[in-house]
């Protein structure tokens, strides 16, 4: 037994102590099937709203890269970095929805930024909020796990408190402008192929090649506002960057703005193995220019649309996740990044987490708001065969996907919203390391690495999600 060994008995029996001490409380909040809300009006009234969060880059502070290893201090700023909003609504009541050019946030956070949204005396008939992250492997450590490695806690939180407020304040700032920037107008959904754009080293029959546009155009002529999807990690400056920047969702914003005057609310779909292609591998700065500016290439080229009837619905529920990953555990332990630990019967820590997901419906196009990030196949199908999948069995073993949950072939997923769980890996597709689960990656049988597993809650993760789904689908309606 190596030291890595040594250290994943030792992993295991520390949560599974804490575990046990978990076991003897008793879960009390139960969670109640709610109704979906219908907002309905004679035109859709959407505005839009920006503020960047920079951080202070005057004093001396130090700040953390999020998103490849721990410890990696920021030196500078490659580009300025944004919290976008929107605001929807059909006339009355309506919703705020987030994005921002970070690499995530717990649910912990998400409540937060909630609560000051609801709290501020501008804002008026709020009837929800979501916060989606752009999934920026260049920004500030916004969860914790990426701080410095220390002997107390491996690695140290990452978040600072006043970059942390800073967002804060920021989401408000930009729901605020949203909110007062609202007019009437007319709203339309389209999708772009996006063939050869997009790079797995996962074996997917499908990646989902399609941007998702949601494009409103104000009855007064003012500027448009575009809600794009795209599902790739913006991650493509690589661990050895140390300067701060949006990646490749800033260029395509930015383009979009240069060549129409739209703004641009953006978010990631099902990113589980999924990155922009490396269009220019060898120059990472050219590389996520140039995949901004083809995403935007193509959000601009959709010449066929549909508009959407003025009827927003939505249902937004919360559900438990089995924690069958120790290592996240002992971090959450420590108190490297938020958590709050449930009593579960099924995990093998003995630990659930509470998440939620949101189903919508703008005008009938449908669009799911999940946790973490979900690999294609789990949402559009094209599992693995026995004869293909590392594990030698077949699909029968996982899950409904989600699109076939919910009857729609082109549902549009917006992934990393109101909280990050980790990734989401079909079970027929979902391989450990025998002797160092979590803790360290391993090879299948046909010498392909599975990273991701060692950031995902566990193999129970799919099926929580579909069954949660499903009821959530059941009480939609639609």
């Amino acid at each position: 037994m190596d030291i890595m060994d040594l250290a994943s008995s030792g992993i295991a029996k520390i949560t599974s102590a804490f575990g046990r001490r978990v076991q003897r409380t008793v879960l009390t909040e139960t969670i109640d099937r709610n109704p979906p809300v219908t907002l309905t009006g004679d035109a859709w009234r959407i505005g839009f709203g920006r503020a960047k969060i920079m951080p202070p880059l005057s004093s001396d502070k130090t700040y953390y890269i999020a998103g490849h290893g721990s410890g990696h201090v920021m030196e500078g700023v490659l580009t300025d970095v944004y919290t976008r909003a929107v605001w929807v609504d059909c006339g009355g009541d309506g919703i705020v929805w987030i994005s921002a050019d970070i690499v995530g946030l717990t649910n912990t956070e998400v409540e937060i930024i909630r609560k000051r949204i609801r709290a501020s005396r501008m804002l008026k008939g709020v009837a929800d909020v979501h916060v989606s992250c752009t999934h920026s492997h260049s920004g500030v450590d916004t969860v914790g796990y990426w701080g410095k490695p220390n002997a107390v806690s491996i690695p140290s939180d990452g978040k600072d408190p006043e970059y942390m407020e800073l967002l804060y304040a920021q989401c408000v700032s930009a729901a605020e402008a949203a909110f007062l920037d609202r007019r009437p107008g007319a709203l339309y959904a389209g999708t772009a192929p996006i063939t050869d754009l997009l790079l797995s080293k996962r074996k997917f029959s499908d990646r989902h090649e399609v941007l998702s546009r949601l494009r409103f155009v104000p009855a007064d002529g003012t500027p448009e506002t575009w809600m794009i999807n795209v599902g790739a990690h913006p991650n493509s400056l690589g661990g050895d960057n140390r300067m701060l920047s949006g990646e490749y969702p800033y260029y395509l914003s930015e383009r979009v703005y240069a060549k129409t005057g739209a703004r641009v609310h953006f978010g990631v779909g099902p990113i589980g193995g999924m990155d922009a292609e490396r269009l220019t591998p060898d120059d990472p700065r050219r590389c996520i220019k140039e995949q901004g500016e083809a995403f935007a290439d193509a959000a601009i080229g959709i010449t066929e649309e549909t508009e959407l009837e003025p009827r927003l619905r939505f249902l937004r529920r919360p559900f438990y996740l089995p924690v069958d990953n120790a290592v996240l555990l002992l971090l959450a332990m420590r108190g490297t990044m938020s958590f709050h630990a449930y009593p579960c019967k099924t995990s093998a820590t003995g630990v659930m987490m509470k998440t939620e997901m949101t189903y919508l419906s703008f005008g009938g196009k449908k669009i799911l708001f999940l946790p973490g990030e979900n690999f294609v196949p789990t949402v559009y199908g094209g599992y693995l065969s026995a004869a293909e999948s590392p594990t030698g069995v077949g699909p029968e073993i996982n899950p409904e996907p989600l699109a076939s949950i919910a009857g729609d072939p082109d549902l549009t997923v917006y992934g990393v919203t109101n909280d990050m769980t980790g990734y989401v890996i079909p079970p027929n597709d979902f391989v450990l390391h025998p002797t160092q689960p979590y803790l360290n990656t391993t090879r299948d049988r046909f010498d392909d690495n599975h990273y991701h597993e060692t950031n995902s809650m566990g193999p129970q993760s799919q099926k929580i999600i579909a069954d949660a789904f499903r009821a959530v689908a059941e009480d939609f309606g639609e």
